[in-house]
């Protein structure tokens, strides 16, 4: 239904990339998991950066493809049946610029969105979560309210100081930006909020542990600690006090691509599973023939195929700028269900081989653990709709 509401020139483009990442990419994906998330391999992002792949909704003028929402989370879903982790690494770039994309300045597009465009490999990333709690959210009356950061900062003659750290940020420590949320004087309400992007060349920021994840291996993930950053006016995003509200504005743009990437495991788990019921023989017979075998894949492609028209609502009403906040938190819980249900029950179907470290399947299973909690769980997004009911 959606796919014909893209153009063609688009759809073209989804199929390029379909067919780019199968055959340059998917091949090494086992390598990639292999090396773990300290080695991080230049080469995927290398390709995307040659297709100017890094962050396909960036608008033309900067560079980018200037495509939808919609498309976007098509080219995600393609690069992430290929290798989740891959698809991860890319989709922080869209986290990280999305609030310049809203909110930023010319000067502040110019500088940091033509980094993604520019053919070369560049990563930006974003920093929200940390081992304790970070963000001090409530939920409740029908509105969401973040009330604090636990990175902090204070004005000093014209430059805002800024002081603690985030963790799991992905791209980390490959990144050349960073974009976070930081809490003005500890002031305990929204408007103390402010959004900054920042070089993660400035001094005082500095990468810590570097943190051992079981999926989405490919893409880095660390501490990044800040010890007196000094952050020029040119770096803060939006006005004074500005912060929640283009927090706001983001976050039911930027949840629809981790959806899109638990379409993508769940969409290589299931062909996969698939391919092998018809090689696999169970006394004489495929096991396909079996009907355990065939209806069990028979429910997984209903289940993905409503995940993947979920995703795609969400991102259709994003693009025609309709509220999407139920739709984008809906389609993370049954994108992430239909990833971890779907890649658990496709390891049954091919078998013990599914059970040993590096097979595919074993992968598809780790990534879809990870992706349950990126851009917040399952629970927290039922917190969500619950207040807008």
């Amino acid at each position: 239904m959606f796919r014909s509401t893209i153009s063609d020139q688009d759809r073209d483009l989804v199929m390029m990339v379909r067919d780019l990442v199968r055959q340059e990419i998917a091949p090494k994906a086992v390598l990639y998991d292999a090396q773990g998330n300290e080695n991080f391999d230049w080469s995927a992002i290398d390709l995307l950066a040659e297709h100017n792949l890094l962050a396909p909704s960036i608008p033309r003028e900067y560079g980018g493809r200037g495509v939808g929402h919609l498309t976007t989370v098509m080219i995600y879903e393609e690069i992430a049946a290929a290798c989740a982790g891959v698809a991860a690494a890319a989709a922080a770039n869209m986290h990280a610029v999305s609030p310049l994309i809203t909110s930023g300045t010319e000067a502040q597009r110019q500088e940091f969105l033509t980094q993604l465009t520019s053919g070369k490999a560049r990563l930006g990333a974003l920093a929200m979560t940390e081992n304790r709690p970070n963000l001090n959210i409530s939920v409740e009356n029908s509105q969401v309210e973040i009330l604090s950061s636990s990175v902090t900062g204070h004005w000093q003659d014209d430059c805002l100081i800024i002081n603690g750290f985030k963790d799991y940020v992905v791209n980390g420590q490959v990144g050349s930006f960073i974009t976070l949320l930081v809490s003005l004087d500890h002031i305990e309400k929204k408007s103390g909020l402010q959004i900054v992007i920042l070089p993660l060349s400035l001094p005082g920021i500095r990468v810590g542990a570097i943190r051992q994840k079981i999926g989405l291996k490919y893409c880095n993930s660390c501490e990044i600690i800040f010890e007196n950053v000094k952050v020029e006016p040119r770096y803060i995003i939006g006005k004074p006090g500005s912060g929640f509200l283009i927090f706001m504005q983001n976050l039911d743009r930027m949840v629809p691509y981790a959806s899109a990437i638990s379409l993508g495991v769940a969409r290589a788990a299931y062909e996969t599973a698939l391919a092998i019921s018809k090689k696999r023989y169970i006394m004489g017979r495929p096991s396909f023939e079996e009907s355990a075998v065939s209806f069990a894949l028979v429910d997984m492609a209903a289940q993905l195929n409503a995940a993947r028209q979920s995703v795609y609502l969400a991102s259709w009403l994003i693009d025609h700028e309709l509220d999407s906040s139920q739709a984008s938190s809906k389609s993370k819980i049954l994108s992430g269900r239909a990833a971890h249900e779907i890649s658990s029950k496709a390891m049954e179907i091919v078998g013990g081989r599914a059970y040993i470290k590096g097979y595919p399947s074993e992968i598809y299973l780790r990534d879809a653990e990870m992706l349950s909690i990126v851009d917040g769980s399952e629970q927290f997004h039922k917190s969500l709709i619950a207040a807008l009911l």
